[in-house]
């Protein structure tokens, strides 16, 4: 038995599997629990982390954080580039990008419409429905595009974010205060009663 002191310790190098995906990866479940609980505010972290690491896998010349405010405008490319990725990977994945972008972008512009006529009391209740209404279709659209992504990222499960941390637990608390404020403001207007 010989063992070489000056020799360097054989270790299992880990890389970051996250930071080094071209696009976002988060777990199906974690995905729409975040999408869910916070209404839909998780889509503009979720179009940024999208961007940031596409940016950062393509070294492009872009603003994440504008695409991610400015989700309805970049959704088709974003989607485009997600597909673009299984397909030179030769991967299947049972989609078409440009009707789910579609899908997000129309009932996205839907939604802020009719939550717009609703802070003006136009088209009450009809207007705060409208919102909730679709709100599935818009989580649909950005959930089918996260199973892709992850796919295109060779990890369909998205295990390797999964966790809930403590901010995604203080968002989803900040989201359970807008539902509820949300129902109670539903429940006023559909019962004409008031405070």
């Amino acid at each position: 038995m010989t063992s070489d002191v000056y020799k360097a310790p054989e270790s299992e190098i880990i890389i970051n599997q996250e930071s080094e995906a071209e696009f976002y990866i988060v777990s199906p479940k974690k995905f729409l629990i975040l999408f869910i609980a916070t209404i839909g505010l998780y889509s503009v972290y979720w179009f940024y982390k999208h961007w940031s690491q596409y940016k950062l896998h393509n070294n492009e010349n872009m603003w994440p954080v504008m695409r991610g405010i400015f989700s309805i405008f970049f959704a088709h490319s974003l989607y485009e580039s997600i597909d673009r990725k299984i397909r030179d990977k030769k991967l299947d994945y049972l989609w078409s990008p440009s009707i789910v972008a579609t899908v997000y972008v129309l009932f996205s512009v839907v939604q802020n419409v009719s939550n717009q006529l609703s802070t003006r009391d136009i088209g009450v209740p009809i207007s705060d429905l409208t919102s909730i209404v679709f709100f599935p279709l818009i989580v649909w659209s950005v959930y089918k595009a996260q199973l892709a992504a992850n796919i295109a990222c060779g990890i369909p499960d998205g295990n390797i974010n999964n966790d809930i941390t403590p901010a995604n637990i203080f968002w989803i608390v900040i989201g359970a205060i807008l539902w509820l404020l949300n129902g109670l403001a539903l429940f006023f207007v559909v019962t004409g009663q008031t405070i």
